[in-house]
């Protein structure tokens, strides 16, 4: 975004102070409505307004019009907001208007912040002045609107300078436009058993914004040596370009019904029977493409350019990210996947693209405000994981930490081993001693007579749990989804009685986050 251009109008008095807003969720309306009582504005008298039931030809010299709006679809204005820019379209000029525009949009979608982005260069074609840089915030807005507000009410009160410098704008990486970020710490964090990793990446300079309960999203590189096996298989070494940025781990089945018609593989088709379902996930696990072309086709019949057009592209992977951002840096807290099949080594896509690949990681953020801390600044928390599931915690805990919070939170961590894969440990421990953690509690299954699960742990504390359900508080869940949510739900409608995981959910006070 360029600089704000120099004018002789940003500091002239204000003849009409107008907050405009176009919204189909209601939270831009809402931003609206509470910048329309900010004490800063109250001088110039406000009106709040939807889009469309402002005047745009009567829009001129002495007007400030603050637009605040999200977009709809494929970057179109909402519906309280067409008319408007239709009009603004058909005007010339609008010469001595001076304006600022925050845009409210998700990441997740190809065109976002498109309707503000039009809107401000519309205005500014037209000869209007910006007070401030076009704010860009995707589902985290609360956090850009909280350092828009007050520099917006600098500038209106003659401090033309006061927003030069502010620039909130997210930038929308995707899979096909990621960041690359240098990887700055690998240290293993367990020592038996499967490695747990934790991994910092450095984000200086993307413009990418997160909160702790997001998700930060990996584009990994394919195995190296997978993808000379297969141009091995192939006996053509263009193989290795042609698939490197095809999805060579996750089969879809419509993939395994074509390899299968085009290799003519009976064993293949049988399997794909929906009555064989549970024999099909058998064959596949720990398999890749070179397993499926090994045992059931050869070079001719399903030739490279054919499986190339035949793949999806590689698939992104999505970790919770484990750190409250602060320092331009992202933390995640990983598994490494890494095996031994059929007299060939095997790495996890994104593990062993993260562990063992380059100093880079390609990555993006998407919001996730299931897991985001609740509003209510009192409310108790009962957080529980297990294994790598402590990552969107770790994050929590860091956020509850740089808010110098005063709430009641308990924490449940459960691994197998104490003493080998007890993650995070001096960093948790020193929140309990600290009293940022009111309970620290763990369930260790391996390390007695008996095995010992997280959901053992909340019963075994079913007063201390029931109460604090009682006071308001949420329940935050993360680990593996084959057994963890079931078992946790029998022990929370153990402790309160039939019904009442139930009802926290209803009343939004359950949080998972299961893989």
């Amino acid at each position: 975004m360029n600089a704000l251009p120099a004018s002789h109008l940003s500091g002239l008095p204000i003849g009409r102070l107008l907050v405009g807003f176009a919204s189909e969720s209601g939270n831009a309306r809402a931003l609206a409505q509470r910048l329309g009582t900010d004490p800063d504005l109250q001088p110039h008298a406000p009106q709040v307004l939807p889009f469309d039931q402002i005047d745009v030809a009567s829009l001129g010299h002495g007007d400030v019009l603050l637009a605040i709006s999200s977009s709809f679809g494929d970057g179109e204005p909402p519906a309280n907001g067409e008319q408007f820019f239709d009009s603004l379209r058909q005007a010339t000029e609008l010469p001595g208007l001076r304006y600022a525009v925050f845009g409210l949009g998700d990441t997740g979608y190809p065109s976002f912040c498109g309707f503000t982005k039009a809107l401000d260069t519309a205005l500014s074609e037209r000869k209007a002045i910006p007070l401030l840089h076009r704010v860009d915030a995707d589902l985290g807005y609360e956090r850009f609107f909280q350092q828009w507000r007050p520099v917006l009410g600098q500038v209106l009160q003659g401090d033309v300078a006061a927003g030069h410098d502010l620039r909130l704008q997210v930038t929308a990486y995707g899979e096909d436009n990621a960041f690359a970020a240098p990887i700055l710490e690998r240290r293993r964090l367990n020592s038996q058993g499967p490695a747990a990793w934790h991994l910092q990446l450095d984000i200086a300079g993307s413009g990418m914004a997160y909160r702790a309960g997001d998700t930060l999203h990996v584009v990994p590189e394919n195995d190296p040596s997978l993808l000379q096996a297969l141009a091995t298989w192939y006996g053509d070494p263009a193989a290795v370009a042609a698939l490197q940025d095809r999805e060579l781990r996750l089969p879809s089945k419509s993939v395994l019904r074509e390899l299968a018609r085009l290799s003519g593989s009976e064993p293949l088709k049988a399997l794909l029977k929906v009555s064989q379902k549970r024999e099909l996930d058998a064959y596949l696990h720990g398999l890749d493409v070179l397993d499926l072309l090994q045992d059931h086709a050869t070079p001719d019949s399903v030739p490279l350019e054919r499986l190339c057009s035949l793949l999806s592209p590689r698939l992104p992977r999505a970790y919770s990210i484990a750190s409250h951002p602060g320092n331009d840096q992202v933390s995640l807290c990983v598994r490494e996947v890494r095996y031994t099949l059929r007299s060939r080594e095997r790495f996890g896509t994104a593990t062993g693209s993260l562990l063992h690949g380059g100093g880079h990681a390609r990555v993006y953020c998407r919001s996730n405000p299931g897991f985001h801390l609740p509003d209510a600044p009192d409310a108790p928390l009962l957080m529980v994981g297990t294994g790598t599931g402590i990552a969107p915690l770790m994050g929590l805990m860091q956020e509850l930490q740089a808010s110098a919070c005063t709430r009641d939170v308990h924490l449940v961590f459960g691994e197998k081993h104490r003493e080998h894969d007890y993650l995070y440990r001096e960093q948790l421990q020193a929140w309990r001693s600290g009293g940022l953690l009111a309970g620290l509690h763990t369930a260790f299954s391996r390390d007695g007579t008996e095995k010992l699960y997280v959901q053992h742990v909340l019963q075994q504390r079913a007063s201390a749990v029931r109460d604090l359900l009682a006071r308001g508080g949420h329940l935050y869940l993360c680990g593996n989804k084959r057994h963890l949510e079931g078992a946790v739900r029998e022990a929370i409608d153990a402790i309160g009685g039939q019904g009442q995981w139930d009802a926290l959910r209803g009343e939004g006070r359950t949080h998972c986050e299961l893989y």
